[in-house]
């Protein structure tokens, strides 16, 4: 009976070996790449222009002029003549929007297998990459894509969004070693990255915090993501670029933050103290600082809500088994199965989202910069399908649909210093447009009714958009790409 055990133990231990083997043999296999669609001269005719500024305003029976990737004229139909050598694109009918921003997504380095092609499908023609695959790595000669990934863009060797900003490092440690974070800070600022990424959930003490805070500002960096329950915002001057996810903010309004730890037994705690003088006055200083809040409610609380009801924010099963390899999909249930909750717990996490969603409204009206990101790559939060979700979390929250467009559009190119060529359609910026067959005034969600996508010019139909679905399905089935994803996560 030993002697039988034994041996199964050397045959499983065999059979690890091997398919350990086998999968980083097969990751070595570069996967293919999809091309963009080469650039036109393009015209779209009697269109209605939405711009998302204000109360909302729209333009109807105009003509957009698209020449070397770059809007040359927006004006009534009629008032120029045709390029001879222009394609025309019919937007009778139709509603374009600038292309769509998503200011929170992470990647990895199959994201031009398996992320890019579903972002430029569902209108997201730029984004800023809240960390990339050197994100997760302590090797500080870690080399991320991003550059090749720019230039791939722009040459159109390859389908996928504009990459804004992009960094490579998440901070987490408690205690500040000066030594190591100042090479952090040399990495950062060698890659030319807009800030250092903040991911210090636990209770760093405040004194570490301002430790943080006076060497990154010693050296000119910005701090930017996850606001620690540990500390009030307001006892530092100007400490972060950004604030990441709902729950962070959430804390810093509430007079029993100290009591918080970010797990369900203390969020009635917490809703408790939301609100009233302090809340108002931490608002307005975020405004003065112009802080930008991105509160990624889909990854968030509305996440947290979903998955104690034993469902996902976005992802349904038919996208999963379509867009997901195989192990991803398999985490993401066992996320989902491991989140399942009680009715009483049900209900402190709704009431928990619905003040998160109370807060970007009180946020929004305080003259903080609110803008719409994802947290894609998070469990059940698709590239580019999610930022539709988010944009109607953002209306939920209490914005009208023209103040949650202009979160994922004009607010975003505004906060990332790009507002010159980047955010509404106008001439002389990129050309990034959607096209919808509704009017998304009216309604957030017709921002899913996508007719066609023009990323810096390039043109994206039906056809060329069903490509792009059909490739990343085709790319999450490749067991070459498996074996690269598998290989990923202990390399």
């Amino acid at each position: 009976m030993f002697s039988l055990f034994k041996r199964l133990v050397a045959i499983s231990a065999a059979v690890i070996v091997l398919l350990f083997v086998v999968i980083n043999a097969l990751a070595f296999v570069e996967p293919d790449t999809l091309k963009a669609p080469t650039p036109k001269s393009l015209v779209i005719t009697h269109v209605n222009v939405v711009d998302p500024n204000g109360a909302g305003t729209i333009r109807s029976n105009q003509m957009i002029v698209i020449e070397a990737q770059a809007i040359r004229y927006v004006g009534d139909h009629g008032s120029v003549a045709i390029p001879t050598d222009a394609q025309v694109v019919d937007g009778s009918n139709q509603y374009a929007i600038p292309g769509l921003i998503d200011a929170h997504v992470h990647t990895l380095r199959l994201s031009p297998q398996l992320h890019f092609p579903l972002l430029i499908a569902n209108g997201v023609t730029s984004i800023r990459d809240m960390g990339d695959s050197c994100s997760w790595s302590d090797d500080l000669d870690c080399q991320p894509d991003v550059a090749l990934w720019r230039l791939q863009q722009k040459s159109g060797a390859l389908v996928a969004p504009r990459i804004l900003q992009s960094v490579s490092f998440h901070l987490e440690d408690e205690s500040i070693d000066v030594a190591m974070l100042e090479q952090r800070i040399a990495v950062v600022q060698k890659r030319a990255e807009p800030f250092l990424k903040i991911q210090l959930d636990n209770q760093i003490a405040p004194q570490e915090f301002g430790k943080l805070i006076d060497i990154s500002k010693a050296h000119n960096v910005a701090l930017a993501g996850h606001v620690p329950f540990s500390i009030d915002l307001l006892a530092f001057d100007n400490p972060m670029r950004s604030i990441e996810h709902d729950v962070h903010l959430l804390a810093q309004c509430s007079t029993t933050r100290p009591e918080f730890n970010g797990r369900n037994q203390t969020k009635p705690v917490l809703l408790q103290g939301i609100g009233g003088s302090h809340c108002a006055q931490l608002l307005a200083q975020l405004a003065k600082w112009q802080t930008v809040y991105v509160p990624t409610h889909v990854a968030a609380s509305g996440q947290d809500l979903a998955f104690a009801k034993a469902a996902f924010t976005v992802a349904d099963a038919q996208w999963m088994q379509r867009y997901l390899v195989a192990p991803q999909r398999w985490l993401w249930q066992f996320l989902q199965n491991a989140g399942r909750e009680g009715p009483a717990e049900q209900q402190v996490l709704a009431d928990f989202h619905q003040a998160a969603l109370a807060l970007t409204k009180q946020a929004q009206q305080a003259g903080v910069p609110v803008l719409a990101g994802t947290d894609a790559l998070d469990a059940g939060v698709m590239h580019g399908f999610s930022l539709h979700q988010e944009l109607q979390y953002l209306v939920a929250a209490g914005l009208s649909p023209a103040e949650a467009l202009y979160a994922a559009t004009l607010a975003p190119a505004k906060a990332f210093g790009v507002s010159s060529t980047l955010g509404s359609i106008a001439s002389g910026k990129h050309a990034d447009i959607v096209l919808l067959s509704a009017n998304p005034l009216l309604d957030i969600r017709n921002t899913e009714k996508i007719s066609a996508v023009i990323a810096d010019g390039r043109l994206y139909d039906k056809a060329e958009r069903e490509q792009a679905l059909h490739y990343v399905e085709q790319q999450a089935h490749q067991f070459t790409v498996m074996a690269r994803f598998l290989r990923g996560l202990w390399y």
